[in-house]
């Protein structure tokens, strides 16, 4: 039977939801199933609601063959996809700017609105957060499916490529300091520990431009802290971390440690490599690559299947 393909299901966002809650090994003496809960959100530029299967396959072949003793129903996937928030305005927009006059570049022009047009529109500023909360709505009606498939206290572990780096990590770091918090996004949100956020366990982040986006910030800021400080009351056996996987020929990528000492201490590793396969391979376009590459899945998998042992039997 495949390990990874369980239960699956459209969610109200469109994306689809995967666990491997399959009866094939279930546990014979009535203790709860261990689960290890997985957030996946996406970045730039358009995104279909299948934007996630290929990494879900990869990483749920690669979990199991490193921990063969792990259950169906050990992963419990969730996708983040929150592109539609967007996908209708930009239509519009390119609707407008081509209503009087015929531009060249029309390809070129489409790259620039969905990638370019993502960054600027999700900026908070202090007139306009309504791209802002929208997308963190998305957010959080995604974690709280994955809190009620996975467990309400699950090990949090996020996996964001590109925006979706910086969606997470401001996401995280504002369920730190309530008053951030906008009441669209309180709206979704139930008490569980895993939907404020108190079980992340592991980020991983995937061509992150973070070292960018700090820009924003006196000194480039003060990071998202992994694991925060709660986990231990709901996991002491669990140690968190933090990996940036970058390409050094993605330009909108860049190492985190750099940055200045909270940085330093945040991060775990930044964690070289090459992605983009065969045509996307040393050269930017390896931005779109790190969801196939194998160092980047074995890398996850490996941290995940780890976690998965030290929750222990009875989880």
């Amino acid at each position: 039977m495949d390990h990874v393909r369980g239960d699956e299901h459209r969610t109200p966002d469109g994306a689809r939801s995967l666990s491997t809650d399959g009866d094939r090994r279930v546990p014979v003496d009535g203790a709860p199933r261990r689960r290890v809960a997985v957030a996946i959100i996406h970045g730039v530029g358009w995104q279909g609601s299948d934007f996630a299967d290929d990494m879900m396959d990869a990483i749920g072949r690669a979990f199991y063959r490193l921990a063969p003793a792990a259950p169906d129903g050990a992963l419990v996937f969730e996708p983040v996809h929150w592109a539609p928030v967007l996908e209708g305005a930009q239509e519009e927009l390119t609707r407008r700017v081509r209503s009087e006059h015929d531009l060249d570049w029309g390809w070129l022009r489409h790259l620039m609105i969905s990638f370019v047009g993502d960054g600027i529109a999700y900026g908070l500023t202090s007139h306009d957060r309504h791209v802002y909360d929208a997308i963190h709505g998305v957010v959080a009606r995604s974690l709280h499916r994955l809190a009620g498939r996975a467990g309400a206290d699950a090990p949090l572990c996020v996996i964001a490529h590109s925006l979706g780096s910086v969606i997470a990590s401001n996401y995280l770091y504002d369920l730190g300091k309530p008053e951030l918090v906008g009441s669209e996004v309180q709206s979704h949100m139930q008490d569980a520990p895993l939907e404020r956020g108190e079980t992340l366990t592991h980020f991983f982040t995937l061509g992150s431009p973070l070292a960018v986006w700090a820009l924003h910030h006196q000194e480039f800021g003060c990071p998202l802290q992994v694991p925060p400080a709660e986990l231990a009351r709901h996991h002491p056996g669990l140690e968190g971390s933090w990996l940036n996987f970058f390409d050094r020929d993605d330009v909108l990528a860049y190492p985190l440690r750099p940055l200045n000492d909270a940085y330093a201490r945040a991060v775990t590793e930044d964690v070289p490599v090459n992605a983009g396969g065969i045509i996307g391979r040393e050269t930017p376009l390896s931005h779109n690559g790190y969801e196939t590459a194998s160092k980047v899945i074995e890398r996850m998998a490996a941290t995940l299947a780890e976690t998965w042992r030290r929750l222990g039997p009875h989880r």
